[in-house]
């Protein structure tokens, strides 16, 4: 552990090595990890990277940024919106995760207000929602999913993370109501659905 800070909720946050990666741990989660020249051979973030070459995107639960670095990387000058509602979390990760992306801006704000108010549009949406173990369930609401397909581009692609528990099934057949399901990646902790904003 290289440090250790509290945030909001009483949880302590901390830098840790993990399979030979720098990881941000809260309540024994591993919330990011510092991306480097390799892709990180555990988690989910990569599983979240769209298929196509997105110029813009909008990242819902930007975390300490690993999914706005590889995003980064893949695709230069794409230029991204990041909403985190702990801004505690934010100056932690500017301190040790390095958030200072010139292409990125990073709003401090709730995800589901912000997109409630957004008029732009994006080639790419990421929902990456957790507060810890919690999933934020209004992430599968009807009134949000019908916002997320006025915020994508016609086609557009919508990226979403969910825990794989007994719900996350419930929650894939949710999404499927609203958006159009291209493709699911079930891994070990995660299901990332990739949704596209036509019917």
């Amino acid at each position: 552990m290289t440090s250790s800070e509290v945030i909001r909720d009483g949880s302590p946050l901390r830098v840790e090595e993990y399979e030979g990666y720098r990881v941000l741990v809260a309540d024994g989660v591993i919330l990011s990890v510092a991306v480097t020249d390799t892709d990180p051979p555990f988690g989910y973030w990569t599983a979240m990277l769209p298929e196509g070459a997105p110029r813009t995107a909008l990242l819902l639960g930007l975390g300490a940024g690993t999914l706005a670095h590889l995003l980064a990387r893949r695709f230069p000058g794409i230029r991204m919106v990041g909403v985190d509602i702990d801004s505690r979390l934010i100056e932690f990760a500017r301190r040790h995760f390095d958030l200072a992306l010139p292409n990125l801006e990073i709003v401090i704000g709730d995800a589901f207000s912000y997109a409630a108010g957004c008029r732009n549009q994006f080639d790419y949406v990421a929902v990456d929602l957790f507060c810890g173990h919690a999933f934020q369930r209004g992430a599968v609401a009807r009134p949000f999913l019908r916002r997320l397909k006025t915020l994508a581009e016609p086609f557009g692609e919508i990226a979403v993370n969910l825990f794989r528990d007994r719900r996350s099934e419930v929650y894939v057949g949710r999404l499927a109501r609203v958006l159009t399901i291209r493709r699911v990646e079930r891994l070990v902790c995660n299901v990332v659905v990739h949704c596209g904003a036509g019917q």
